[in-house]
């Protein structure tokens, strides 16, 4: 009897037990619970099961709980691999994205675990599933916020060194600029000097005469690759483009950098193709980009050594090809040359190193003529070579002519008749009075009476006592600038025939533009060559003679 009563109070307890292991699976409505036979086939699905995974319990029991696994997982045998680890260890646990009824994929955590009987025989599994995605969504927003985090880190480090580079690039242009501003200034200044000696003789006048002009000369380079400099970064560089030969282009460089590889006892090899090459350029800027390699090979070859300017046609191209036996580079630094600003390591230890713009300039040139650059070097001491290539056209191919190229020459030159034209009046008003002395003189020799002011008040009460043919007009002058001084001047009755020359140290296309709506006839950028003006003022008194216009109105 007490062994009925205790047997009775045994099924009893586990009864209860078993009703408070329903309650809590039927209550775990945050978890997926369910079991499984050996096949993996499901046998019972509490609450959280259904809520979780879609599925009713009429829906799912008997069917395999691979269903619950994404495609991809099913393909690589995911469920299976969990059934036997589970089998074999007594647990299987993993984290993985699971799939619910409506094909909607969230991430959850699960556990699988044998169950077994008395005998300790495996009679089916325990699986439980509980949502992670708000916790998995959770550890990606920390993760991508640091690596956000750390990008922006990088991002303004390298700014930082970006930064630092450019200043240090900038420390270094402007080192290089002022040595190589100093350079032609010391020897200006010099010949200056000698030239105001009281009694010296006239060879070693024409000598000093030759000196300040060839540096002068060097200075408006440097200050035109500045301005092409800015010209190109902002795409404003406008090519006069017209039919020329390879030829032409190839002898104005020779004929604009003879001095310097003579002046360095270089031997100058011309290979020049015979049959003429055909372009469709701008040959004032061709020339600057073979000028400017060959004026690179004769600064960085040792003096005494050999430049060689070859020009041949290949594959519809003209070829320019300018090489040397100078200081050479490291090859993997070749094409850093090219680099806004950037020098070799070793050039500057050679006089007039340059601004470290002069390679880029014939790149950027000889890509909006549609070519390419390319440079060599096999190392240090072993010379170097630049390889200009530019499409070539059609023998009798017919495209646009360009106005022709002003001339550069300081010297005033007679007209086509062999004498200086008539009188004419010339008002030249600039606050620079060295400036407007050189000119004046230059003028006064070539036969044209020039007054000279020194302010835009002083410019402006002049030409209307003066009533000059002709005004050439600084913009930057004290009381009145010359933009002002020539609408003023064009608001009078005398003054609007007047032909005015506009001269100025600011060459932009807007500073062009506005001179041009003030009225003037011509914007011209400093240093202006008396032979400049010359040449315009006969094309100005030709032009007004064709037309049968009056002598002084020349508007």
């Amino acid at each position: 009897m007490a062994a009925a009563s205790a047997l009775e109070a045994v099924q009893a307890a586990l009864r209860e037990s078993d009703e408070r292991l329903r309650l809590v699976l039927e209550n775990a409505v945050d978890c997926a619970v369910f079991s499984m036979d050996t096949e993996g086939r499901v046998r019972s699905w509490n609450t959280g099961a259904q809520r979780l995974l879609g599925y009713g319990e009429d829906e799912i029991l008997g069917r395999s709980a691979d269903i619950f696994f994404t495609d991809e997982d099913r393909a690589t045998g995911a469920p299976e691999e969990e059934l036997r680890t589970a089998l074999a260890t007594g647990r299987a646990a993993d984290d993985r994205l699971h799939r619910r009824k409506d094909g909607a994929h969230f991430w959850a955590g699960a556990v699988l675990m044998p169950i077994r009987d008395s005998k300790g025989e495996v009679t089916g599994l325990l699986k439980m599933l509980r949502d992670q995605s708000e916790h998995r969504a959770s550890q990606q927003a920390v993760a991508y916020g640091r690596a956000e985090l750390l990008n922006a880190l990088r991002a303004t480090e390298s700014a930082r060194q970006a930064l630092e580079a450019a200043d240090a690039a900038k420390d270094r242009f402007l080192a290089v600029l002022a040595h190589e501003l100093r350079n032609p200034l010391a020897s200006i200044s010099g010949a200056a000097q000698l030239l105001a000696a009281e009694s010296l003789p006239a060879e070693d006048q024409a000598r000093a005469s030759r000196v300040i002009r060839r540096q002068a000369a060097t200075m408006q380079v440097l200050l035109g690759d500045l301005l092409d400099v800015s010209s190109l970064r902002r795409g404003r560089l406008v090519l006069r483009r017209e039919r020329v030969s390879a030829q032409d282009i190839a002898d104005a460089a020779v004929e604009a950098t003879r001095p310097l590889i003579d002046h360095a006892g270089h031997a100058l090899v011309l290979r020049i193709a015979p049959e003429t090459i055909w372009l469709h350029a701008d040959p004032i800027r061709l020339t600057q980009v073979v000028s400017n390699l060959l004026s690179n090979a004769a600064k960085y070859t040792p003096d005494g050594g050999t430049v060689t300017l070859e020009v041949r046609s290949e594959w519809r191209e003209a070829v320019f090809e300018v090489s040397d036996n100078g200081i050479g580079m490291e090859p993997h630094t070749v094409e850093a040359m090219f680099t806004m600003f950037m020098q070799s390591a070793h050039a500057h230890a050679r006089a007039a190193g340059g601004l470290g713009i002069g390679l880029a300039l014939v790149r950027s040139i000889a890509e909006v003529h549609g070519g390419t650059v390319r440079g060599h070097s096999n190392g240090r001491g072993q010379g170097s070579r630049f390889t200009v290539r530019i499409p070539q056209i059609e023998e009798h191919a017919s495209v646009v002519p360009a106005p022709p190229p002003r001339p550069s020459s300081s010297e005033v030159v007679p007209d086509e008749t062999g004498e200086t034209v008539g009188v004419q009046r010339v008002l030249l008003a600039d606050d620079n009075v060295d400036a407007t002395w050189g000119m004046a003189r230059m003028l006064s020799r070539a036969g044209f009476t020039v007054e000279i002011a020194r302010s835009g008040a002083e410019a402006l009460a002049l030409a209307e006592r003066f009533r000059p043919d002709a005004a050439v007009l600084d913009i930057g002058m004290p009381d009145l600038d010359g933009r002002e001084v020539a609408r003023r001047i064009r608001a009078e009755a005398w003054g609007s025939g007047m032909y005015l020359v506009a001269a100025t140290g600011w060459g932009q296309p807007d500073d062009k533009r506005t001179a041009l709506e003030a009225g003037f006839d011509e914007h011209l950028v400093k240093p202006v060559a008396a032979a400049e003006i010359a040449r315009l003022l006969r094309t100005r008194a030709e032009a007004v003679r064709n037309e049968g216009a009056g002598g002084e109105d020349w508007r």
